[in-house]
């Protein structure tokens, strides 16, 4: 007997001292020695963790440095928690049939004690959802197995940077798609996500709730540092017309806009007033969580990363007048209207804006204020001259009825029409003309209404009332 141990000892010896490194213990050595897993794991099936894997002094039965040489012996330390979140305790007790080599074996034509890790796929037998056993399948419960990245923190940076992808990951549309499937199982997005693998590209995501529910990580943090955000383009916004037609859309869902938009990047095109209100719902500089996609003009292109706008067809300049006048295209959205001015100012270039015989048939559109007509044409200069040379205006400051429908008592009537829309009056009359009624050095009649408040302009502006009073009336 004593021969047979000593036997065993010189077949043992050379694997018990690379025990001593980072090789795992060789099950395989110990067959004949240890017929059960519970002969050395015994609190592995009662959960006491203490009891997990043998002691110091079982080993030392045999290594005792006569029958087998000395080892140096300490159950593996734990790390913290890690990704996985599984109880041997609760499978022995909910489980039937199930051994320890289930899991364990290396295969199923594999000797006694040949030990390894169990692997996903076996997990999967009696785990998995749907049809398929893969374990990264998309019908997978993630939360079964496992922790939340966050709470999984003995994970170092390469751990969480070298996660396995799900097939589903790599398909071509998951990037335009992925939400759909985000808040139907937010859970399983957790296992190997963070707040931050959503800001990377998510521009509002400091406003979505979904987004903003998912705990940070400084360790997700340090590797999407060094990604670039992804913005696919999605099927609407290849049409054509696009730059045209975009802005019932947007106002419609804003919020699918913020997405990959800032402010800044629309106001690249949108300098106007139109689209104002729209644009005050998308986030600013200060509140994006994401570079988004940076827009700029065609004609201004610098950087070729950059996203290039091509709002309106070749051409468009010389054929404009047509939408313009429709409607169709609303241009206040993306320019001011001094803009214009640039190319329409007058009555004498060749770029017209007014259709033809124009100057005979404006005074209509003009009196009901359809156009604003001050965008284009100074009052003063412009109208008021060509009126004094039609006839139509008062000359050398004198009274007349002429412009106002030939009415002969229009100076009885004309201060209600100034009260709604003094600006009508400025066309062809300067301050001057009627503070020949209107002041202490004219006629001294009141141009105040009945609810003029005079007390109330005086105390914003008493510099105002000098204008036609030698002194503040109200001063005592």
């Amino acid at each position: 007997m004593r021969r047979a141990l000593l036997a065993l000892a010189m077949f043992l010896a050379p694997v018990f001292l690379t025990a001593q490194t980072t090789s795992p213990f060789p099950h395989a050595r110990h067959a004949k020695l240890f017929l059960l897993c519970s002969s050395c794991h015994t609190g592995i099936t009662t959960g006491d963790a203490v009891r997990n894997y043998p002691t110091a002094a079982l080993c030392v039965q045999c290594h005792n440095g006569t029958v087998q040489p000395r080892v140096r012996w300490e159950p593996p330390a734990r790390k913290g928690a890690g990704l996985l979140a599984f109880s041997h305790q609760q499978h022995a007790t909910k489980t039937t049939g199930v051994r320890c080599e289930s899991c364990h074996a290396l295969d199923d034509a594999a000797p006694w004690m040949n030990v390894a890790h169990a692997m996903p796929e076996q997990c999967m037998s009696c785990h998995q959802k749907g049809t398929s056993r893969t374990h990264l399948a998309d019908a997978n419960t993630c939360s079964t197995c496992h922790r939340t990245l966050v709470n999984a923190t003995a994970l170092s940076d390469a751990a969480v940077a070298g996660l396995p992808k799900p097939p589903s990951h790599a398909r071509t549309d998951f990037t335009s798609t992925h939400g759909t499937a985000a808040r139907a199982g937010i859970a399983n997005c957790t296992t190997c996500h963070a707040r931050e693998s959503c800001q990377r590209c998510h521009v509002d995501g400091a406003r979505q709730p979904m987004i903003r529910a998912l705990e940070t990580d400084a360790r997700v943090a340090r590797f999407v540092a060094s990604k670039h955000a992804v913005y696919p383009l999605p099927a609407d916004h290849r049409e054509t017309q696009f730059g045209l037609v975009h802005g019932a859309a947007a106002k419609s869902n804003i919020a699918r806009c913020a997405t990959c938009h800032a402010r800044a990047s629309c106001e690249t095109c949108h300098t106007g007033d139109g689209a104002r209100d729209a644009l005050r719902r998308l986030p600013d500089a200060r509140e994006a969580t994401a570079p988004g996609v940076q827009l700029r003009h065609e004609r201004q292109i610098a950087d070729t990363s950059l996203r290039t706008v091509r709002v309106h067809a070749t051409g468009f300049a010389r054929a404009h007048g047509a939408q313009a006048a429709s409607g169709a295209a609303t241009c206040e959205n993306c320019h001011a209207k001094r803009f214009c001015a640039d190319c329409h100012t007058g009555e004498k270039v060749t770029h017209r804006y007014h259709a033809n015989n124009f100057v005979s048939t404006h005074a209509p559109q003009a009196y009901r204020r359809e156009t604003d007509c001050s965008s284009c044409h100074s009052a003063e200069a412009f109208c008021r001259d060509c009126h004094r040379q039609t006839g139509l205006a008062a000359t050398k400051n004198t009274r007349t009825t002429v412009f106002h429908n030939a009415q002969p008592f229009w100076f009885l009537q004309h201060g209600r029409a100034a009260r709604q829309d003094l600006k009508a009056c400025t066309t062809c009359h300067q301050q001057t003309y009627c503070m020949q009624c209107h002041s202490q050095l004219g006629s001294r009649i009141n141009p105040h209404g009945p609810e003029f408040d005079a007390a109330r302009m005086s105390a914003k502006n008493p510099q105002l009332c000098l204008y036609c009073h030698f002194k503040n009336p109200l001063a005592k």
